[in-house]
């Protein structure tokens, strides 16, 4: 070691717990941050630190691929029955609820007495079930969700839904879910503010009907749905289709009855989706009339393969239902 380094030693720890001596508000800040397991450990530390933990508005994710689904429902269930409460965010992908419902039998009540911001609940299925399992109704009584997804679930038009369940609802993501259209309506009337919503569908429901009064933004994957239609959505500004990962090339008659404030479409691809204005269905050989022109879109992404002429006269008419696209966007298919 030369002189230099030894005229400048290492300082030496005497001992003092600096994090601990931080304001209360940026330690609870800390372990919001930090993954569930290691913020649970630091109530380890010292009775101030257990109360700061059960204090603080915890993220809970169960997405951790190294763990078993045991260790991940036990961490689930751990969390749920320790900490007061409130979650910002609850995410769980790896459990499935006939496990969570061995390991902690009320865990769909304390989801919803925890004051739950964001909720992220995929059901996971074994490769031998044929049948979804039931949707817990206690989840649809979380009032303090801002953002909701659900996947995999058997949702039956008898599930008890309160008029105005969710007043502060944003977001909603539905994936997969056995449920009728007159169940999605009635969730999107008992969410007076969302704003975004995603639904992935394969077939279940075969029709489907959106009515909203603040919606702004759809994410639609629509696998073997015969019908979706857009109405009486006043606010509604983009409509943004993409391909479920599993398939489905089945046509879709995509309907716009109503949708004033409509600005961005895409990705339509003649071969999956009939559009539909009004009372209309759009063809190769369709010309611009009143009925058959949303003036309102600015923004218009195709998916087209001009290896097919029915798809290029189709991508005319098209263009003739959306006179005042600025911005075009097209996909080559091959």
């Amino acid at each position: 070691m030369g002189d230099g380094a030894a005229s400048h030693p290492a300082p030496r720890y005497n001992g003092e717990d600096r994090i601990s001596a931080l304001p209360n508000d940026l330690l609870g800040d800390i372990i919001t941050r930090l993954p569930f397991m290691d913020a649970a450990r630091t109530a380890a530390f010292a009775s101030h630190w257990r109360q700061i933990w059960r204090s603080t508005p915890l993220v809970l994710r169960d997405a951790d691929a190294h763990l078993s689904e045991a260790t991940h429902v036990a961490t689930v269930a751990r969390a749920l029955a320790d900490h007061p409460g409130p979650f910002h965010t609850v995410s769980l992908f790896g459990c499935r609820a006939a496990s969570l419902d061995l390991e902690l039998p009320e865990w769909p009540r304390l989801l919803t007495t925890k004051r739950i911001e964001n909720l992220c609940f995929h059901n996971k299925q074994t490769q031998l079930q044929t049948t979804l399992s039931p949707l817990p109704a206690d989840i649809l009584c979380c009032g303090s969700l801002q953002s909701l997804s659900l996947a995999f679930w058997k949702i039956p038009d008898d599930l008890l839904l309160a008029a105005n369940a969710f007043p502060n609802l944003r977001k909603l993501g539905l994936v997969r879910n056995d449920m009728s259209d007159q169940y999605i309506h009635r969730l999107l009337v008992s969410s007076p503010i969302l704003e975004y919503l995603g639904l992935v569908l394969n077939g279940k429901p075969e029709r489907v009907h959106v009515c909203s009064q603040s919606l702004r933004c759809l994410f639609l994957g629509l696998s073997k749905v015969e019908e979706f239609t857009v109405v009486d959505t006043p606010l509604l500004e983009r409509i943004m289709f993409f391909k479920p990962p599993y398939g489905g090339t089945d046509c879709v008659r995509f309907r716009i009855a109503s949708a004033p404030k409509l600005r961005v479409i895409g990705y339509l691809e003649p071969r999956i989706h009939k559009l539909q204005i009004g009372g209309s269905i759009i063809k190769p050989d369709t010309m611009a009339s009143p009925g058959t022109v949303v003036p309102g879109v600015e923004v218009l992404a195709l998916k087209v393969n001009f290896g097919v002429f029915w798809e290029v006269k189709m991508l005319a008419s098209f263009l003739r239902c959306f006179p005042n696209v600025g911005t075009l966007h097209i996909e080559v298919l091959v």
